[in-house]
């Protein structure tokens, strides 16, 4: 009797996806990344994607699932956070973005970028007239 052996060992080929790449700024994106309660989920090439998921990342996700030629089986490890972002017609110059946190609601508020551009303008302003008046005075 003759008994052979093997063992393939293959390192696995990961790939990250951030969705949405753009669009959500970097202090939310990094507020929510800390309290925020992501939810996870582990699929294979044969589960179904997750309701609650936004169809373009869907979209993304399920090609990357299909096993290659050659491969027995795909798995992903899935983290993912909802959130909404709201505009209140009263408070037009402030962002909401709304997501689960650890045990309530989590609520962060930013300046529009249009107040934003107001801020920028308000403090050259100041700066020019500074500039100006030392200019002036000296």
């Amino acid at each position: 009797m003759t008994w052979t052996g093997g063992t393939i060992s293959r390192q696995p080929r990961t790939e990250e996806i951030k969705w949405p790449e753009s669009g959500l700024p970097y202090i939310a994106r990094q507020h929510a990344r800390e309290y925020g309660n992501w939810r996870k989920t582990f699929l294979t090439h044969n589960d179904s994607v997750p309701d609650g998921l936004e169809d373009e990342f869907k979209a993304l996700l399920r090609p990357r699932l299909k096993p290659w030629d050659g491969e027995i089986a795909r798995e992903a490890d899935l983290r993912y956070l909802p959130l909404a972002r709201m505009v209140v017609p009263e408070h037009r110059h402030r962002v909401y973005y709304v997501y689960p946190g650890q045990s309530s609601l989590q609520v962060f508020i930013l300046p529009s970028s249009q107040r934003t551009w107001q801020i920028a303008l308000a403090v050259l302003g100041a700066l020019a007239v500074l500039y100006l008046l030392s200019r002036f005075l000296t």
